[in-house]
């Protein structure tokens, strides 16, 4: 499993595009500190504002977007499974 914390910052109008599905047992956790995210997730939207906060299992693909015209911070944390791998010796 790897863990990822980020904070990202979209310009107005930028849309980041759309994330595949993880691994089955992928969660992530976002937090918008301030503007409005515009976060599909499957088939279903949502805008999301300042102090938001959502969870959703990531092994559905994902979609983050900056739809206004004031920048949008959000911090996304994510846990993302991996298949194992044999180790080598």
């Amino acid at each position: 499993m790897n863990f990822e914390w980020i904070r990202t910052t979209l310009p107005a109008g930028c849309d980041a595009g759309t994330f595949p599905a993880y691994a089955p047992g992928s969660h992530e956790f976002v937090v918008v500190e301030h503007g409005t995210l515009h976060l599909g997730i499957g088939d279903a939207v949502y805008d999301l504002t300042a102090g938001d906060s959502v969870y959703f299992p990531a092994d559905t693909r994902h979609a983050y977007a900056n739809r206004t015209g004031e920048p949008c911070t959000y911090y996304v944390a994510a846990l993302i499974m991996r298949p194992r791998t044999a180790r080598p010796g």
